[in-house]
């Protein structure tokens, strides 16, 4: 990826604040999810770019280097800012680390690094939560099986772990290159028999019988703290299964989706920490007014009565302060808002011409007073 590209796929600027980055990535997500009809490469772009910008430790790499740090800590990118050409500090390293020129100056430039296993990828688990669940809270079981190491070997397998006779346990060899006369350099690569690690196992190891892992039974709390929207994030570091591939565990991430509503013909929808609702009601309501009732307020399942007062206008809004949902770790509320739609029948017309001169009669009464 190019240097701004992670920023141009959450639609944010190099300069954007975490809380930003995290706005465009809820709202991205609604959008792009699979389930909501989005692409799923497209989704996989959006979740990779907000897992390096939402890790201030990431972001500070690919803004210095414009790589992927991922990459970079895997070995992809080997470290060199001019990826996909040669890593010419590690040619050189190899080259003359030992190497004595002349009168035995050492040309030294340190022993080679190998490239240390990287964390384990991350695992992604969507949870749905209903609207109610949102507003109250809840705490959620999520249960699945998990491969951790052998405690009594550490993952290896073998009953003792020796030094590497090999490499006497340093982990990578050497070898001696004349490359001109009077002028010699040392080749270091790792050790093949230990594999680099300078060690070796021997036997196999009585607990695990050599299968270097358990499986257990897991269970991890998903806290959904009331106020919380879709979209939000939790996240279990070192949650997944063990890889001898890796050094230590990747992390479990749970992303909040909205859950399909009970009632799919229900009009009551959120908009952040607001409720809005649509009613229609009959012009004889318009004129004198009436009472509304809703059962589908999360706060009111007994059923959440709203005064429509007289006279109320076609598309007007009513506005219910703190009746909406709760602003998250405050005791703040949103409002709740209902949109009046008025339906005149054909009934209604009727009524209307039959009595025209009587209505006329009562509005010019009200101008003369």
């Amino acid at each position: 990826m190019n240097a701004n590209d992670f920023y141009k796929t959450l639609g944010v600027s190099k300069a954007c604040s975490e809380s930003e980055i995290k706005k465009n990535y809820r709202k991205l997500c609604l959008t792009h999810h699979p389930d909501k009809g989005g692409n799923s490469e497209e989704f996989q772009k959006i979740q990779k770019a907000y897992e390096i910008l939402s890790d201030e430790r990431k972001r500070s790499i690919y803004d210095q280097t414009g790589m992927d740090p991922d990459q970079i800590e895997s070995g992809g990118g080997g470290g060199n800012p001019f990826a996909g050409g040669p890593d010419l500090g590690s040619i050189f390293m190899n080259m003359f680390g030992g190497m004595n020129m002349g009168g035995g100056m050492p040309f030294g430039m340190g022993m080679p690094q190998m490239n240390k296993k990287r964390k384990g990828p991350t695992k992604v688990h969507e949870i749905p939560v209903s609207l109610y669940d949102f507003y109250h809270g809840k705490t959620i079981k999520l249960q699945f099986e998990q491969q951790k190491f052998c405690e009594s070997c550490k993952g290896e397998g073998t009953r003792i772990t020796i030094s590497c006779g090999s490499c006497n346990g340093r982990g990578m060899v050497e070898q001696m290159i004349q490359i001109a006369p009077n002028m010699a350099a040392v080749n270091r690569s790792p050790c093949i028999p230990c594999k680099g690690t300078g060690n070796i196992g021997s036997g196999t190891c009585e607990k695990c019988n050599g299968k270097r892992y358990f499986n257990r039974e897991k269970s991890l709390d998903v806290n959904i703290e009331a106020g919380m929207n879709p979209g939000d994030i939790l996240m279990f570091p070192r949650e997944c299964s063990d890889d001898i591939q890796y050094e230590e565990a990747g992390d479990v991430r749970i992303i909040l989706i909205e859950a399909d509503p009970d009632n799919p013909n229900s009009s009551l929808r959120r908009n952040g920490n607001d409720l809005h609702d649509t009613i229609s009601i009959s012009f004889k309501d318009s004129l004198l007014g009436t009472v509304y009732e809703t059962k589908e307020h999360p706060a009111h399942k007994e059923g959440f009565k709203i005064l429509i007062p007289k006279g109320t206008m076609n598309g007007e809004v009513l506005c219910i302060d703190n009746q909406g949902m709760p602003k998250r770790n405050t005791k703040l509320f949103g409002n709740f808002y209902l949109k009046v739609m008025i339906q005149i029948t054909d009934s209604d017309k009727e009524v209307l011409k039959n009595n025209e001169e009587v209505i006329k009669n009562m509005f010019q009464s009200t101008s003369e007073d």
